[in-house]
């Protein structure tokens, strides 16, 4: 796994919430994986731990999908973001059993990404986080990671943004 997430990804990490080590094993935080383009642009986003072999299979559908939809449409944004659109309603309907039919799909929104009030979930109910991580990208496909995490961290996960450091105990 980390070779072909090293020849295909840069990696980097960012703390965003806080957690303590005690005795050597740490309490609370969680975790979320981002898969995005040179320009911080996300195409697949995964929410809470995954073991490797899960992950791998995420990191090699984030590749396929961004390659899917490059061969698809060259240069023009609009075809590139409903590319990347279709991929996770896809994944929606496979991993979760939720099919909007396409007369009901609203716009694809271009701009900050919104849970709380987007037209998908109500019709989605009970979606699991990564469901909702589909949904939401189905919805504003290609944001901005630093318009993303804070809503996956808070509103998928349930956790809270935080710059404090690490408490050792």
């Amino acid at each position: 796994m980390g070779k072909f997430i090293g020849e295909n990804f840069e990696a980097t990490h960012q703390k965003v919430g806080t957690f303590q080590i005690v005795s050597g094993a740490k309490q609370g935080g969680n975790v979320a994986s981002y898969f995005c383009l040179e320009d911080g642009t996300v195409v697949h986003a995964v929410a809470g731990p995954l073991d490797a072999k899960a992950f791998l299979k995420e990191a090699k559908w984030a590749m396929d999908v961004q390659r899917l939809a490059l061969n698809d449409v060259s240069k023009d944004m609009a075809r590139y973001r409903a590319v990347i659109r279709k991929a996770h309603l896809e994944r929606l309907a496979a991993d979760h059993g939720f099919k909007p039919q396409p007369n009901t799909l609203p716009r694809i929104f271009v701009g900050p990404p919104i849970l709380t009030n987007n037209p998908l979930r109500k019709a989605a109910g009970g979606l699991n986080r990564q469901g909702q991580v589909h949904l939401l990208l189905a919805h504003s496909p290609l944001p901005k990671l630093s318009e993303l995490y804070p809503i996956v961290f808070e509103d998928i996960l349930q956790e809270k943004t935080s710059t404090l450091p690490v408490r050792v105990r």
